[in-house]
């Protein structure tokens, strides 16, 4: 959690946008890749979720903007780095494997459910520990967000799964 207790919102909701950004492109390369219609559907869905998502941190930022604004970038990026798709995101070749299995589709939403549940669990943590009461609000909404996520993809699974 290093770092993220001195976060204001307005460094959230700008560490979160790039999260839902890389969210969009791996849901979109799912939809296209899953093998069954409604694997393809739930990752379509999610895709378009990770874009309203970024719509409304985009609404947020002028609640947190005042005074908020990240006075050393050079600190902030690396940060912001760390949201790579291949940190919390299934990188290329965990996907292209499971692809290659039996239940490929189960399998690929056993990988985004466990990317949810890592940022659910990262920003839930950094709230509790967030100083700072807007970053602590922005935090929460995350947590928030990615379990609902979460619990979308294994409902998902669970129909699935009644179909094989």
């Amino acid at each position: 959690m290093s770092g993220v207790e001195d976060f204001s919102g307005f460094e959230v909701i700008r560490a979160a946008m790039e999260v839902e950004k890389q969210g969009r492109e791996f849901y979109s390369t799912m939809s296209t890749r899953a093998h069954s219609e409604m694997a393809r559907d739930i990752f379509s869905l999610l895709a378009q979720d990770e874009i309203a998502h970024l719509k409304t941190l985009e609404n947020m930022v002028p609640k947190y903007q005042d005074g908020e604004f990240w006075e050393n970038e050079e600190l902030f990026l690396p940060y912001l780095r760390r949201f790579s798709s291949e940190r919390v995101f299934p990188s290329t070749e965990q996907v292209e494997k499971v692809l290659r299995s039996n239940q490929p589709d189960c399998q690929l939403l056993e990988l985004a459910i466990e990317a949810e549940e890592k940022f659910a669990e990262y920003f839930r943590l950094a709230s509790e520990h967030s100083r700072s009461a807007d970053g602590k609000e922005a935090f929460a909404w995350l947590a928030g967000e990615e379990e609902r996520h979460a619990k979308i993809l294994k409902d998902r699974r669970e129909k699935l799964t009644e179909k094989l």
